[in-house]
């Protein structure tokens, strides 16, 4: 379907001072909602509402940091997790329109050291699609995660002892794999980083200043830390990233993904060619996927029969959650970050959307349409 289409310790606004609104007003509501997430379920994190290209509400709730004490602020960096995978397809349709990709064109023309089979069978298009075949994660890759960063051949090497499950192209399966690999592409072609090539293709462009890879060498000095749920409060919970390459190593603001958002969705930045790619999914049992988005219907706005197209991606990491979701016939864009896990952001979301369109949460259910 294409696109056309614990109490929360602070919560900031940066900018001007703002102006006083109605008790009912829908940011007021927003605010409200997003308090009672705070004290029932420890939310701490940062949103962003924005309809019809105006931020209706955006705030900070909780800490950054346990043991300093320290707010999270719109400001706040986070990791965004499988978000990641967005802006990895974005770079490649970047590339195919420069005409340095080929979408259908088999591995083995980027990389050479890629084992024989896999170079083969297996297209860029497959990858980003989620239907190669490869297992959603190499177990020998996550045990042998620690504090030092993992290269770019490392991956490779490891990504080499991988078996496919299936034919590729045969269904749709959910891979981190197929990102690492994604990106590894993107390396070779231009040879450069893959964080060289976002800050020259999307962050600095579009002056996302608060965004980036993360590298243990690297992180960046307005990170909140990531926090797991315990039965004795919470605990610093946290990944190395390097082992996310392309998948998984993305930090950001609020804002700036709302600039990035913008820019996706204000159809000026990629061809339409592109967008087409990126915002085409399938069937549910094709995982609704695109090119690194989720495409699938959701409940408009009272009195309204028709059913909407909603853009997602998420992400879920050791101690951080991510969410951006754009309803694209309401000019609707939900921004959801956070540092503490578990916690209920597909029904947050959920509710906030509700919300910014006029409806009670709790009204009607998510399980209606699955969102």
């Amino acid at each position: 379907m294409a696109l056309l289409s614990v109490l929360a310790l602070a919560s900031f606004c940066m900018g001007a001072a703002p102006l006083a609104v109605p008790r009912d007003s829908v940011a007021t509501k927003l605010d409200a909602h997003l308090r009672t997430y705070v004290e029932k379920e420890g939310f701490r994190g940062a949103v962003l509402v924005a309809k019809d290209g105006k931020v209706i509400h955006r705030a900070a709730y909780g800490l950054a940091d346990e043991k300093g004490k320290r707010p999270n602020q719109v400001d706040s960096q986070f990791l965004i997790g499988s978000l990641t995978k967005s802006f990895t397809a974005v770079t490649v349709m970047q590339l195919v329109e420069a005409g340095t990709l080929d979408l259908q064109a088999p591995l083995s023309r980027y990389l050479p050291k890629l084992r024989a089979d896999l170079g083969n069978s297996l297209t860029l298009h497959l990858l980003l699609k989620q239907r190669s075949g490869l297992p959603i994660h190499l177990d020998s890759l996550v045990e042998r995660e620690s504090e030092t960063d993992v290269s770019s051949a490392e991956i490779l090497r490891l990504i080499n002892t991988a078996r496919l499950s299936f034919k590729p192209g045969a269904k749709y399966e959910y891979s981190n794999l197929n990102y690492h690999l994604a990106a590894l592409v993107i390396e070779a072609v231009t040879g450069k980083s893959y964080a060289q090539v976002l800050q020259a293709k999307t962050f600095g462009p579009l002056a996302m200043s608060d965004s980036g890879i993360e590298r243990a060498t690297n992180v960046p000095p307005k990170r909140s830390f990531g926090y797991a749920k315990g039965l004795l409060g919470v605990s610093r919970d946290e990944n190395n990233v390097s082992y996310a390459l392309g998948s998984g190593d993305i930090y950001a603001t609020v804002d700036d993904l709302y600039t990035w958002a913008q820019a996706l969705f204000g159809m000026k930045w990629l061809s339409a060619e592109s967008r087409t790619r990126l915002f085409t999914g399938g069937t549910r049992a094709q995982g609704y996927y695109g090119y690194g988005f989720r495409i699938q219907p959701y409940q408009r706005g009272p009195g309204v029969q028709e059913r909407g197209v909603l853009v997602r991606h998420g992400g879920s990491m050791d101690g951080f959650l991510s969410n951006l979701h754009h309803y694209t016939e309401d000019r609707l864009t939900v921004i959801v970050l956070g540092n503490v896990r578990p916690f209920p952001i597909r029904a947050l979301t959920f509710e906030l959307k509700e919300l910014a369109l006029g409806v009670e949460p709790g009204s009607r259910s998510r399980a209606e349409v699955d969102e």
